[in-house]
């Protein structure tokens, strides 16, 4: 008697543990995406579970690579002399996922990092709007907050918010105005 139930508090475990990786996976990421979509804010549909939007930024990349490749080699820019040639265009090659989505899905899009939901602005009136915010509170992210990385990022405007970040905010919004003489 003992023996079953022991195994079916094992079972029930083992279930509660499965729902709760299948909600905090899955279904936490899936109403975030939804609430965005529904404000208009769309994108990449993950691939990975754990891994989100990486596989497909490792695809994009490998994909940017080969066709850059293809195309120094076509026009003949490769040479033994200056075997690496340079780009200027580096956002576009370090980074070529958040161009190809920008064209798909529009300025502003989301993407997972991970487990991490990820919102890129590239709209300039809507960067202003976030900028100009005054709330104490603009979601920063978790591990800017810990105190694993205050010796690295310290109480910079970066890692801080609440008053802190105000009065910092204060600071250097003057370096932000042409106009100043």
């Amino acid at each position: 008697m003992a023996a079953k139930i022991m195994l079916s508090v094992l079972i029930g475990g083992f279930v509660l543990l499965l729902a709760y990786l299948y909600e905090s996976l899955v279904l936490k990421s899936k109403r975030l995406r939804s609430k965005l979509e529904k404000q208009g804010i769309r994108g990449p549909s993950p691939s990975s579970i754990l891994l989100g939007n990486i596989p497909d930024m490792n695809r994009i990349k490998l994909k940017e690579m080969k066709l850059r490749a293809a195309k120094e080699t076509k026009s003949g820019t490769i040479s033994k002399d200056h075997p690496l040639t340079i780009a200027h265009d580096l956002t576009s090659t370090l980074f070529p996922h958040p161009v190809q989505w920008r064209n798909d899905y529009g300025p502003n899009f989301t993407y997972l990092s991970g487990r991490i939901q990820q919102l890129t602005l590239t709209d300039v009136e809507t960067v202003r709007e976030v900028s100009l915010c005054k709330s104490l509170h603009l979601g920063k992210p978790a591990y800017l907050l810990s105190q694993d990385h205050k010796p690295l990022f310290g109480k910079g405007i970066l890692a801080s918010s609440g008053p802190i970040w105000s009065h910092q905010r204060m600071i250097i919004a003057p370096e932000f105005y042409f106009e100043k003489g």
